[in-house]
């Protein structure tokens, strides 16, 4: 499991994050987004346990009822990048099950995926609403084909992707995006029914970041935001 220190030596990746029409290269010491950092690293060592096979609890699945009920008492308090963690790795364990049977490899390829996201006790954040561009049109129909995320090529390697994806809260602070469809696809477009998960510092990803934390030096009407805040990122 990592520390909090070494969860903030992890931004260190080359990754593109924008705020305010500057680009951040310290998220860490940023007066704003670096309060939000200090949230997450906290979490870090709130729940870290020494040892090499040491699972964050926050992360694991639950296999009974009881384990379930469990779990409630230590989310509240917990930071959101780790509640969202979990919920990505629910969903994915969710379709692996789901799947298992006409898709056994990809199936695979999911619960290999988890295990590897808890034992490196990394963040991951859902990528799902989409730009849409004009509603009234399914995605293949779109005058601008990025209005939704898509496949534009296919490689020995994997997949090339386009688009955007909007309201993804604390994108920016987290080690990877699990990408997947707004809305059910359609016969003709297969291309837009992706599910990928992309590393915060892949080539081409950029995060436009927003933030409801005030900015006013006198904080006294800003009680709870002045001190606990996530950014969103586009």
């Amino acid at each position: 499991m990592l520390t909090g220190e070494q969860y903030k030596k992890s931004f260190n990746d080359g990754r593109a994050t924008f705020f305010e029409g500057h680009r951040v290269e310290d998220l860490v010491a940023h007066p704003v987004l670096g309060q939000s950092v200090d949230q997450v690293a906290e979490g870090y060592d709130r729940w870290r346990q020494p040892g090499e096979d040491a699972r964050n609890p926050l992360i694991s699945v639950p296999r009974s009822a009881e384990e379930l009920r469990a779990r409630i008492p230590m989310q509240h308090g917990a930071d959101i990048l780790a509640l969202v963690t979990y919920q990505s790795i629910m969903t994915l364990t969710t379709a692996a099950d789901r799947i298992s049977g006409a898709l056994p490899e990809f199936a695979r390829r999911i619960r290999a995926y988890v295990e590897k996201a808890q034992a490196s006790d990394i963040r991951i954040v859902e990528c799902i609403t989409d730009a849409k561009g004009d509603r009234s049109l399914p995605p293949a129909q779109q005058d601008d084909p990025d209005a939704y995320t898509h496949v534009v090529s296919r490689t020995d390697k994997g997949v090339v992707i386009r688009g955007a994806k909007l309201h993804i809260t604390a994108a920016s602070l987290a080690h990877e995006l699990m990408v997947i469809p707004t809305k059910a696809m359609h016969k003709g477009e297969e291309s837009y029914a992706i599910a990928c998960v992309v590393p915060v510092n892949a080539p081409g990803v950029k995060i436009i970041n927003t933030s409801y934390a005030p900015r006013q030096e006198d904080v006294r009407s800003f009680p709870f935001s002045s001190r606990i805040h996530m950014p969103e990122g586009s």
